[in-house]
């Protein structure tokens, strides 16, 4: 079935939604609306789209509206909506099941987004599912406009997916956070520390992370683990402790 696209709101104003609005309003599609509960940067969006802040969402009007909001409102916000809209929710964990309204659907990207990045070219798939076949031929039409990649999923397979990206993306980060941080209050220059981390990441990609591994923990040298735990305490004591018994587990050592 072949469907074309006249008006589009999107309710939220996080970076999501920003991603959203720039892949849409860089293509030409006319974003008509934009609501969010924080009306200081839902006008920001709006000003920056050249579109209308609607300050209740009742008020919302669109043949396609995307929310892009908390997991924990995204029904609420649903409900508040227009039946004969085509909804798409952003989530990576929310059951389509779950959701009342039939023209509804997901359009979640698998990508990390920050306020410095989400206008950056985006190369990550769009994870889609959909309650019926107007919902999915939206979905598809939408992709292809935007020349995104997708994957049609289920929602047990999208929490799935989510969760290795919390591993691979989330915990990731933090762990960096933590290394650089400890650099910092030693007065170590963190610059020394570009070149590793690039060639983590490149080793990650191109080779299978497990035979990648290196380090004390890798090698079973307890004199240096203790050493290194000395030095630390708290958060970051217990996160080397927890990651080290893996890494040790996973070779075949206990701590």
């Amino acid at each position: 079935m072949s469907v074309s696209i006249h008006d589009i709101a999107i309710i939220g104003s996080g970076n999501v939604a920003n991603f959203i609005a720039h892949i849409l309003s860089e293509k030409g599609f006319n974003i008509r609306q934009v609501h969010s509960r924080n009306s200081i940067t839902g006008k920001n969006l709006a000003s920056k789209i050249k579109s209308e802040f609607i300050e209740e969402i009742t008020a919302v009007t669109a043949e396609i509206i995307f929310i892009a909001v908390h997991d924990q409102q995204i029904e609420k916000s649903i409900a508040k909506l227009p039946k004969s809209s085509i909804l798409f929710y952003t989530s990576g964990t929310v059951d389509l099941a779950s959701i009342s309204a039939e023209n509804c659907g997901v359009f979640y990207p698998l990508q990390t987004f920050s306020k410095s990045n989400y206008n950056a070219p985006f190369d990550g798939p769009i994870l889609l599912e959909h309650k019926n076949d107007l919902v999915r031929d939206y979905a598809l039409m939408l992709c292809s406009e935007l020349k995104l990649s997708f994957q049609i999923t289920s929602s047990e397979e999208r929490k799935n997916i989510h969760l290795c990206a919390v591993f691979l993306n989330n915990f990731i980060n933090h762990i960096a956070c933590i290394g650089l941080d400890l650099a910092k209050e030693r007065k170590i220059d963190i610059s020394l520390f570009t070149p590793l981390i690039r060639k983590t990441f490149e080793n990650i990609l191109l080779h299978n992370p497990s035979e990648n591994q290196s380090g004390p923990a890798k090698r079973n040298d307890k004199t240096i683990i203790n050493e290194h735990l000395a030095l630390l305490n708290g958060n970051s004591k217990t996160i080397y402790h927890l990651i080290t018994e893996s890494i040790l587990a996973q070779n075949g050592y206990e701590l």
